[in-house]
């Protein structure tokens, strides 16, 4: 016989007592699966097999839905930390139960027609997030992810989507790189782009079929090393090395912990290999051209973009060189190729 922490597990974790009531539950039924503490009641009404802990069973109890970072953490958003739990309730909502370390806020009735029982609809989910990040580099981390995700598709998708709180958030468009395969190569490329160099992801190496994870300034070939992903390929990362500099770039590696905790280190690094094969300064640099300006902190916003020009798309290899880079430092991987060997290396 099939039980009710069964029909809950089998639709998700999260069932109201008029579908258990369907499926054949009686009221003697589900008094029995409660007290058992086989499911949990998070609201009148709702029988769940969550932990009492669980941000999805919160947000019901409170009376709303997931939104915003929480929600995305629970589709595997990239982050940093563990986002703080942000409940959507409708604007006309009621008898709420407010929890400590909650925060609850008040979306459109109209918002409640997408997603599930649980959690807003993720391209919501997505518009709230980017303008509530701490910083530039969190909400591009969240954009990356969701364009590595399909959540969002072509650049236009994606500013329609990023600009339903904050007009200027469609900026992240040109910030973000739908190339980024982690959050280690997504920060990274955001924090070299935002010290002015020129990044360039998912490069060709050579005529091998491998492909660089940034290639910086037409010299540095920059590849993000997550410990669990390349822990068994050893031997094949460095005959990757070698081939890309067999292909005039310098390859540089980068882990975990240089990117999250060593960044500082890392990046003198990185500009140190610039410097020594010749490329630009700092005061040189022109990095991505098409990228919006950062401005300042205001109100509860923590990062804000300038207005958008009539570019908005992030710069992608197409075989001309971007405007004011250095000689042979955009386009093919061939082009920065023979850029590096232009100043001097293998």
């Amino acid at each position: 016989m099939t039980t009710i922490a069964e029909l809950v597990s089998d639709a998700g974790g999260l069932l109201h007592k008029r579908d258990l009531v369907a499926l054949g539950a009686t009221d003697r039924h589900l008094t029995v699966a409660v007290r058992a503490r086989t499911v949990r009641r998070p609201r009148r009404g709702w029988y769940s097999t969550w932990p009492p802990r669980d941000p999805r069973f919160v947000a019901v109890a409170v009376g709303g839905r997931l939104t915003g970072a929480a929600a995305l953490h629970q589709l595997g958003a990239w982050s940093w930390r563990r986002p703080r739990i942000t409940v959507s309730v409708p604007e006309t909502a009621s008898r709420l139960r407010r929890r400590r370390g909650v925060r609850v806020v008040w979306d459109p009735v109209a918002l409640g027609a997408r997603g599930s029982t649980w959690m807003v609809d993720p391209r919501d989910a997505l518009a709230r997030a980017v303008v509530e990040a701490a910083s530039l580099e969190d909400a591009v981390i969240l954009v990356d992810w969701a364009r590595s995700m399909s959540l969002v598709t072509d650049d236009e998708d994606a500013a329609e989507v990023l600009a339903r709180k904050r007009v200027d958030a469609a900026g992240l468009v040109a910030w973000s790189d739908g190339g980024a395969q982690s959050i280690l190569e997504s920060a990274a490329g955001t924090r070299l782009r935002l010290a002015g160099h020129h990044v360039v992801r998912q490069v060709p190496v050579g005529t091998t079929g491998k492909v660089l994870d940034m290639l910086v300034d037409g010299i540095v070939g920059l590849e993000t090393d997550g410990r669990e992903h390349h822990e068994r390929r050893f031997d094949q990362d460095r005959l990757k090395d070698a081939d890309i500099a067999l292909d005039g770039l310098v390859p540089f590696r980068a882990g975990t912990i240089m990117v999250r905790d060593l960044w500082a280190r890392t990046s003198a690094a990185i500009d140190a290999l610039v410097a020594t094969a010749g490329g630009p300064t700092p005061r040189s640099r022109v990095g991505n051209s098409c990228t919006p300006r950062v401005l300042g902190p205001r109100g509860r916003r923590n990062w804000r973009l300038a207005g958008l020009g009539q570019r908005t798309r992030q710069e992608l290899p197409t075989g001309e060189e971007p405007e004011g880079a250095p000689e042979g430092g955009g386009g093919t991987a061939r082009g920065m190729a023979g850029h590096g060997r232009g100043l001097g290396l293998p």
